[in-house]
């Protein structure tokens, strides 16, 4: 999709400037390019191919009911989607709102117009550390549990590589897990000689399965005494089944086992409590459901279990000491002792890109505004009356359950009749909506996908229904 100049300005008649000064706080964005042709540049924003900025977020209020259509599609406005274009993506790529695409923009301009004074009076320790706060909030764990990753798969990568294993030890993952996990698993496994064991389910009596049981007792079959990490995704991205984390990290700490949970599909679907999971360790983004900057990501490790996990992407002091052998002095000591603690020494890699981390501050501010429980709610409602339109269409399938222990916002189906790459592209060239197919012929998986986020209207899931109505019944070669 293409995005012209226009779409990355703000109008002040429509958005709060309050709303874009909040990183900063002392408004030193407007202090800088105030008064200049690129600021009044900016700062302007017109109706264009995107539509009419929306109101401003503060102005939508909080605690709307799931199927309050009105406030919902003020939220939805808040979106620079190009007007016409229905997206249900959210699974591969979330857009990120408006509030939160300015505060990047804003940290852009800050960075490359003074960066001296960005780094001392916005992007600062104060900042950062707030912004770690608030993620630790919004994940429900403690702040030194939590590193800021690029992507889920970073965290993964820390996950499968962190824990010290011996040859002969064993890994498990399932054939629906994504292969930013699984592929880590098998570069160790080769590298080190390790034993890989691969949990099937392929059956279709798991897509959707009767009940979080049958889950599982599929992982519980599969552990043995040489297990000592199981990986498994919390939900399914090939169906957007919801897996029973819970039990299942209970059931494989009773028999010793690490857990890592890949979380690709969860944060900002889900209100998220790690802790009471009770998962040893847990990778996620922040581009997705949380609808951040792309190249955004965390990785939790439980406290416990921190001194067993290395930092495999690393460049920070060495048992405490630096390249010289010594302990670090001066504002290196302070660096370290106040900047990294716990977790956050796997950040220690080099530049990060801080538009992005800004980003991430204020997608969790657009989230803790709606409300997490909010969000979900919105959501589960969108998806739950898509199943229901699509259940009543003859040749329609579907694969994720409408259980709530066991879906959520992502509803997998297939047409009969009808490849899944032709019900894409018909939907895309007659009705402007794009959704994705999930193909995995090794394990006989060929499904389209349409995820429900913030950015959906119900209005867009009648079309979306009508429009599968429509192929199914023409059934097109």
């Amino acid at each position: 999709m293409h995005i012209d100049d226009a779409a990355l300005h703000f109008d002040p008649r429509f958005e709060d400037p309050q709303e874009l000064r909040r990183i900063t706080r002392r408004g030193f964005f407007r202090r800088l390019i105030g008064g200049t042709a690129a600021g009044a540049a900016l700062l302007s924003f017109g109706s264009n191919a995107f539509g009419a900025a929306a109101p401003p977020l503060n102005s939508l209020g909080r605690g709307a009911t799931p199927d309050d259509e009105r406030y919902w599609e003020l939220v939805a406005g808040q979106f620079l989607i190009r007007k016409g274009l229905t997206y249900m993506n959210t699974g591969t790529r979330g857009p990120s709102p408006r509030s939160v695409h300015m505060a990047q923009i804003e940290a852009m301009v800050g960075i490359d117009s003074d960066y001296s004074g960005y780094t001392e009076n916005a992007y600062n320790k104060d900042y950062r550390a707030e912004l770690r706060n608030k993620m630790a909030a919004f994940l429900g764990v403690k702040t030194t549990e939590v590193a800021f990753t690029n992507n889920t798969t970073e965290g993964m990568v820390f996950g499968t590589f962190g824990p010290d294993l011996k040859r002969g030890d064993e890994i498990i993952y399932t054939n629906h897990d994504h292969s930013g996990g699984a592929h880590p698993i098998l570069l160790r496994a080769a590298r080190e000689g390790l034993a890989v064991k691969v949990i099937d389910l392929s059956d279709r009596k798991f897509h959707p399965p009767k009940s979080p049981d049958d889950l599982l007792k599929a992982f519980e079959t599969a552990i043995t005494p040489k297990t000592k990490l199981l990986s498994f995704c919390h939900i399914n991205y090939t169906d957007g089944g919801v897996l029973p984390v819970k039990d299942i990290c209970a059931m494989a700490r009773a028999k010793g086992v690490l857990t890592l949970v890949d979380g690709a599909q969860t944060p900002g679907m889900m209100a998220l409590d790690l802790h009471d999971l009770g998962c040893d360790m847990y990778a996620g983004p922040s581009h997705k459901w949380m609808m951040a900057s792309m190249y955004t990501g965390f990785f939790y490790v439980r406290e416990g279990i921190q001194d067993r996990v290395w930092p495999t992407l690393y460049a920070g002091l060495v048992n405490g000491k630096n390249m010289y052998g010594r302990e670090p002095a001066g504002d290196d000591a302070n660096f370290y002792k106040k900047e990294t603690p716990g977790l956050a020494r796997f950040e220690l890699r080099g530049s990060s890109h801080y538009p992005a981390r800004v980003s991430i501050g204020a997608s969790l501010d657009f989230h803790n505004h709606l409300t997490r429980e909010a969000v979900e709610a919105r959501d589960r409602y969108l998806a739950q009356r898509l199943h229901k339109g699509l259940r009543a269409i003859d040749g329609v399938d579907l694969y994720t359950s409408d259980d709530p222990r066991l879906g959520c916002a992502i509803v997998a189906f297939t047409v009969k009749g009808v490849p899944t790459k032709t019900v894409n592209d018909l939907l895309w060239d007659r009705h402007v909506i794009y959704i994705r197919k999930v193909t995995h012929p090794e394990i006989g998986w060929d499904v389209n996908r349409a995820s429900m986020h913030l950015m959906v209207t119900v209005r867009q899931v009648d079309t979306l229904i009508g429009a599968i109505q429509e192929i199914a019944t023409q059934k097109p070669s």
